[in-house]
């Protein structure tokens, strides 16, 4: 964590709020590092003991006005320790070949070695000569050896003007998909999608789309009159999971993506802890802390953007031009509309947070209004996800987990005892739903007398207590446990009481994901009541990729990354690849993402509504079992949906 605050200040102070994903990538050290503030490059210098304005000036080949117009200095006074941009002198052979290298890189794509390439199939594969390639990698070497990972620069295609007597399109009709336009022309998909890079979404090609076609290819059939029907009259399906499967992952429709990021960092309040002022004479001198101190409110959130920067750093890997523009909200609304009123032409494709409710709504209306994707990372309660399109919430909420419970409760209704324990006020609950779901699945239309070892009763603790409830356990039969609540006090409560019982009757207690976060809990009591969690976070601290990604946190930072650092690695890589592979439509394709590897969470991306935003129900069943061994599998409903009825007017207790 070392310096890592300072940085991260500097950044934020000088650019605006606005920063260059890459400048925060590289250390700060004056010979040869760089930042990016406002799309131009500076050298950070911090002012050392009998270093005058003009001596630094002199240095680093800049004129005095220069720099005193870029730090707002009205003197040429300097404080010892103060931070000084300084502009990076550029010669005019120098920015014309920076200027024609940008053109360049416009030119070229970027492709990573897989498994099985050969310098021979990638040529093949992007109509390339072995030797244009080995040209643009000089890389490569002489003996031609690719490494699994290695990014190559592979140039486009030039777009040549297409002869009219050679050119061939289609007029897409509003009756047409993508699969009638390939079984019109017996064209082969991967052709087809090769001729028409301009098409966002093959699933929805609009009517009246000019699509291009091979040269010498003919209709099949008139248009009008064209059969899509098998032999034996069943019209043919497209399977689009498989498209996109073969065709996504080495597809870019996108390959430069912006990205705000709103966070609650404090950079003001941090650096004003930082810094020790003492004097000598008339002279103030400014004493960096060591080590240094973080605002606590602000801790967790750098670790968050400390996952965005590293995901950002693997996706620049991948070749994407990933621009990452950070603004510090804290926890103020003004200091949130300021920051969107002074945005003006930037344009996002992708918004991260704000975290707390109270910023979110304000941005999630900017996004809504400017048509931008906006990820909701921590909060399961979002009073914009049912009435914003553009607001993805990634925490599950308690709705969606009562479902899933329920669901996984409900796969098998053999041989199970079901008891539900509750606080006398449990019906004012959000998890009172997992309740009612249960007793509409088991008593509708005498569904529950169908199932003769299947019991189920409900009790009140702080009515009966460890002898009412011990009367209701079965020592023949798995006793599943349900406690409806998240509420501290009353779940710690109620896991003391059951330790007792579980030496004496086979228990399997049903949690939310939230107990796993009480400080004052014994860790001890989820895994001696066999508990069992449904969460859409899960680590698992013997995978070696999140073991890599712990050195790798500990190397960058100097410090451990917490939950929200794994969080935000793995929103950060998964949208982003959505962005790459589908552009502004990825809305409609987030669940055909199924090879980018997450560290922690598990998303199953669903609309919330017609008119809403979308919801991950993706979840980890997590067992603390008995042996004291965390177990973790991805759930799989296996009940669709199940029908909302009136409830049973008497509680059914057995």
């Amino acid at each position: 964590m070392r310096y890592f605050i300072q940085k991260l200040i500097i950044l934020l102070l000088l650019s605006g709020a606005t920063v260059d994903a890459y400048s925060q990538a590289n250390d700060i050290i004056r010979s040869n590092e760089k930042v990016v503030v406002a799309g131009k490059f500076y050298y950070l210098h911090i002012v050392r003991e009998k270093q005058t304005l003009f001596s630094i000036c002199k240095a680093y080949g800049v004129s005095i006005e220069e720099v005193m117009n870029i730090n707002r200095k009205k003197s040429h006074n300097l404080d010892l320790n103060e931070i000084l941009r300084i502009p990076v002198a550029q010669s005019t052979h120098k920015q014309t070949s920076t200027a024609l290298q940008k053109k360049k890189v416009s030119d070229y794509f970027y492709y990573v070695i897989q498994k099985g390439d050969t310098l021979y199939s990638l040529a093949k594969k992007f109509n390339q000569t072995v030797e244009k390639i080995k040209a643009n990698n000089p890389e490569i070497g002489k003996n031609n050896k690719l490494a699994v990972g290695t990014v190559l620069k592979i140039q486009k295609q030039a777009n040549t003007q297409i002869d009219k007597e050679k050119e061939n399109t289609y007029k897409v009709k509003a009756s047409d998909s993508e699969e009638d336009i390939l079984l019109k022309f017996g064209i082969k998909k991967r052709v087809f999608r090769k001729l028409n890079p301009q098409i966002k979404s093959f699933r929805n090609i609009a009517s009246g789309t000019i699509v291009n076609l091979p040269k010498d290819t003919k209709q099949l059939t008139p248009t009008d009159d064209i059969d899509v029907t098998s032999v034996d009259g069943i019209r043919q399906t497209t399977d689009y999971n498989q498209i996109f499967k073969e065709y996504s992952i080495d597809t870019t429709v996108q390959s430069k993506i912006d990205i705000a990021l709103f966070l609650p960092l404090y950079a003001a309040l941090n650096d004003s802890l930082n810094w020790e002022i003492t004097y000598q004479d008339t002279l103030k001198i400014m004493t960096r802390k060591e080590p240094e101190t973080v605002y606590p409110k602000s801790r967790d959130f750098i670790r968050l953007y400390q996952g965005v920067l590293l995901a950002v750093e693997d996706l620049k890997k991948q070749g994407l031009d990933i621009n990452l523009h950070v603004f510090d909200t804290e926890k103020d609304q003004a200091k949130v509309r300021q920051t969107l009123d002074n945005l003006g032409p930037l344009k996002f494709d992708l918004i991260l947070g704000p975290v707390y409710s109270n910023t979110f709504d304000l941005v999630a209306e900017y996004a809504q209004e400017n048509q931008i994707p906006i990820i909701s990372p921590l909060s399961s309660k979002n009073t914009q996800l049912h009435n914003n399109p553009f607001v993805f919430q990634l925490n599950t909420s308690t709705e969606s987990l009562c479902d899933n419970i329920f669901n996984h409760l409900m796969a098998d209704k053999e041989n199970k005892n079901i008891v539900i324990v509750h606080s006398n006020n449990y019906k004012e609950l959000e998890e009172y739903k997992l309740v009612r779901d249960i007793e509409q699945q088991l008593f509708e239309n005498g569904k529950y007398w169908q199932y003769p070892n299947l019991h189920y009763s409900k009790l009140s603790f702080e009515d009966y207590g460890n002898l009412g409830l011990e009367h209701l356990l079965s020592k023949t039969q798995e006793n599943i446990i349900v406690i409806p609540s998240s509420k501290p006090a009353v779940v710690e409560s109620f896991l003391t009481n059951l330790k007792i019982l579980v030496k004496s009757y086979p228990i399997q207690l049903i949690g939310f994901p939230s107990w796993q976060r009480y400080s004052s809990m014994d860790p001890s009591n989820l895994f001696e009541l066999n508990t069992l969690i449904l969460s859409p976070y899960f680590i698992d601290y013997e995978s070696e990729k999140v073991n890599k990604f712990i050195d790798r946190f500990r190397y960058e930072f100097s410090c451990e990354p917490n939950d929200y650092s794994f969080r935000a690695y793995d929103f950060t890589l998964y949208f982003s690849t959505a962005i790459k592979r589908f552009g502004h439509r990825f809305f409609d394709h987030l669940n055909e993402i199924k090879d980018v590897e997450l560290i922690q969470s598990n998303y199953a991306i669903e609309s919330v509504n017609a008119w809403g935003g979308f919801e991950n129900k993706g979840l980890h069943v997590i067992n603390y079992a008995p042996d004291f061994k965390i177990k973790s599998y991805k759930f799989e409903p296996i009940i669709k949906e199940h029908q909302d009825i009136e409830l049973p007017t008497e509680e059914m207790n057995r």
